[in-house]
């Protein structure tokens, strides 16, 4: 039921994607404002290759519902597959990031899966494992990292509980030690192959037993990667993809957009089987006037949220949704501000000010967005010269360089019709407007 009242459209707004909870009461199709039915590939790619191991790439900008998709993916393919999904920015530290904290995560939740669903696991993947993690390399993890508690239970049996809390244990030492990062790099990485081996091993002893539960292919799902920093994202993406692409199993992983445009791209594209990009809900058309259908999609999304009538003028939401950009999340922070501030000046319905107190707001961030980037030595003047550029290139067709990837980074330049076209986000050409930088 969306908010009726303006206090409670806090709830309904925050930059969050929907939970699977949430999907049915707050999912709205967007795919007409978009121009492309990326789910739909994606589906059918999915399922042609049910028993496959594919390796996918999610593109799109931060808040353009990727996240959101990907439920609506689980749900519709959920007869067929088993679905782990998983996101480094809950799981691990993602401004310090390692490759192989991907595996490690997997494994967890591979046991978790296996313990949940009473699977049985053979007796000699066990006693492999057992001797891996007794090996003198984990054992220097073990003692130095993983508390006390885990060499006593250990010392009961190492079985699928044990092995889950195991990788669950080194996944939190690896996220909140810095020593740790130093132990994976010296003593894990050298003899990755074991350690992929035995994650490949679990997965064939669950894909093996999915007919008993009615399921035919497994899938493992990675979120966030597309909001680690650029060079955490070389790392994986281009320096150690022969190995995050080695598990039996399909795996799509979000991906940042700036990479795309990345000289390494097609070196990166080699070692998987493909990639979609989801673009941001056009609001306008490429060769100029307004999008009435991605306009349509997201009031739709707004009334699924919020009572319409509780903006003063229909003209005000209209506004809201050209000033985003098709960037929900910043149209969603309008929507939130704006009611605050109504509510905080006792109004019962969103007034133009209101809006205009939102739009300011969100602009302010947005010019401070744009400075100089001393580690890059990239000067704010150029970072403007290339925001010029983009918004009066006729062809939407900007020259890509290291300018341009910080740009789609930070949303200031948006991607529309997946990779067909970009420009400049509207409240950032306001900007340029007011600093004359064009008409």
């Amino acid at each position: 039921m969306p908010a009726i009242k303006l206090e409670e459209a806090d709830r309904y707004f925050r930059q969050k994607a929907i939970s699977p909870e949430e999907f049915d009461e707050l999912y709205i199709n967007a795919d007409a404002g978009r121009g492309d039915r990326v789910f739909d590939r994606l589906k059918l790619l999915l399922s042609n290759n049910i028993e496959g191991s594919l390796k996918i790439l999610l593109a799109g900008h931060r808040g353009c519902g990727k996240t959101t998709e990907l439920i609506r993916l689980q749900k519709y393919i959920d007869n067929d597959f088993i679905i782990l999904n998983f996101s480094v920015a809950k799981e691990l530290d993602m401004l310090n990031i390692h490759y192989i904290e991907l595996f490690i995560v997997a494994m967890e939740k591979l046991f978790l899966f296996v313990q949940k669903n009473n699977f049985k696991i053979a007796d000699e993947y066990l006693e492999n494992i057992k001797n891996w993690v007794t090996s003198h390399e984990i054992e220097t993890v073990r003692t130095r990292h993983l508390g006390a508690d885990i060499e006593t239970e250990m010392k009961a049996g190492i079985n699928v509980p044990f092995l889950a809390k195991f990788f669950g244990r080194f996944k939190a030492s690896a996220k909140a030690s810095s020593s740790m990062k130093e132990t994976l790099k010296t003593t894990i990485e050298p003899k990755l192959n074991d350690l992929i081996w035995h994650c490949n091993r679990l997965i064939t002893e669950i894909k093996n037993q999915l007919s008993d539960i009615n399921k035919k292919g497994l899938v493992i799902i990675i979120e966030d990667l597309d909001k680690i920093p650029m060079d955490k994202a070389e790392d994986i993406f281009y320096s150690h993809s022969a190995q995050v692409t080695q598990l039996n199993c399909h795996c799509i992983f979000t991906f940042p957009i700036s990479l795309l445009y990345n000289i390494r791209f097609r070196s990166i594209l080699s070692s998987y089987d493909d990639r979609y990009v989801l673009p941001m809900i056009r609001i306008s058309e490429r060769k100029g006037g307004e999008c009435r259908e991605g306009i349509k999609v997201i009031k739709n999304i707004v009334k699924q949220r919020i009572t319409l009538s509780l903006f003063e003028d229909t003209k005000i939401l209209e506004d809201m949704i050209k000033n985003s950009g098709g960037c929900l999340w910043d149209l969603f922070r309008m929507i939130r501000d704006a009611s605050s501030n109504a509510v905080v000046w006792s109004r019962q319905t969103i007034s133009k000010s209101d809006y205009m107190h939102a739009y300011h707001s969100l602009k302010g961030d947005y010019e401070r967005t744009i400075g100089d980037n001393k580690e890059k030595s990239i000067t704010v003047d150029k970072y403007y010269e290339c925001l010029k550029e983009c918004a009066e290139d006729l062809e939407k067709k900007p020259k890509y360089s290291a300018e341009i990837y910080d740009l789609m980074s930070n949303l200031t330049i948006l991607n529309y019709n997946g990779e067909n076209w970009s420009d400049v986000h509207p409240i950032v050409r306001d900007i340029l407007k007011e600093r004359k930088l064009i008409a």
